[in-house]
């Protein structure tokens, strides 16, 4: 869509506002801020460093001294959510009590999906792959992991490098990005208010798999 002469003006305006307020040791911040906005607004395919950098009021070439391509400005937003993921994973609720301390982690997981579903899914999103992940992407995403393992831990009351730990986090994660993908594309249609009434739902029917056949 084009834009019109006037939106286009206050678009230079507004750029040329935020080009004095910012500095060098902050833009990289600003250029991150901005293009989490923008995926909310076009998605992936249309983000772009010289997009983002209009957007902030800079040069692509101030830009680009932070973000050499595309691909490394979309692998530091997915990092940035991977460390959003783990804080929430960490500041869930505490209980002494297993199967509840499972549902809180599962529950916290499920709500940064549903509150950030665009960079959501950037993060597991097929623009990345070994070729193309950056050393910011893998650590924000293992620590993630790690702090889904370290919940299973508690949970089974096991070691968090123990190879049953590893296995359990590794279901727990597919279960509830399963789940977190299926109602955020709409192949489940659940009301918004209900979400965690489906979490239960979907919880309970794993022990009904295990108590039956396992």
């Amino acid at each position: 869509m084009r834009l019109s002469r006037v939106s286009y003006q206050n678009m230079s305006e507004s750029g040329s506002r935020k080009r004095s307020t910012y500095h060098v040791g902050n833009l990289a911040p600003l250029l991150l801020e901005e293009a989490r906005n923008l995926l909310v607004e076009v998605g992936p395919a249309k983000l772009s460093v010289r997009a983002v950098s209009d957007r902030v009021g800079v040069s692509s070439t101030a830009a680009y001294h932070h973000f050499a391509n595309k691909n490394a400005l979309l692998c530091h937003l997915a990092a940035a959510g991977f460390r959003e993921l783990h804080q929430a994973l960490r500041h869930r609720p505490t209980t002494t009590d297993p199967q509840q301390a499972l549902r809180n982690g599962c529950l916290a997981y499920f709500d940064f999906a549903h509150r950030n579903p665009q960079l959501y899914q950037l993060m597991f999103g097929p623009e990345f792959n070994t070729e193309t992940m950056i050393p910011e992407y893998v650590n924000a995403r293992d620590g993630a992991f790690g702090e889904l393992k370290r919940i299973i831990s508690e949970v089974l009351n096991l070691p968090v490098d123990s190879a049953k730990v590893f296995s359990s986090a590794l279901a727990s994660w597919s279960f509830t990005h399963g789940l977190a993908d299926l109602t955020i594309h709409g192949v489940l249609d659940y009301p918004a208010d209900n979400l965690e009434r489906l979490m239960d739902k979907a919880m309970r029917g794993f022990e009904y798999l295990f108590e039956r056949h396992l």
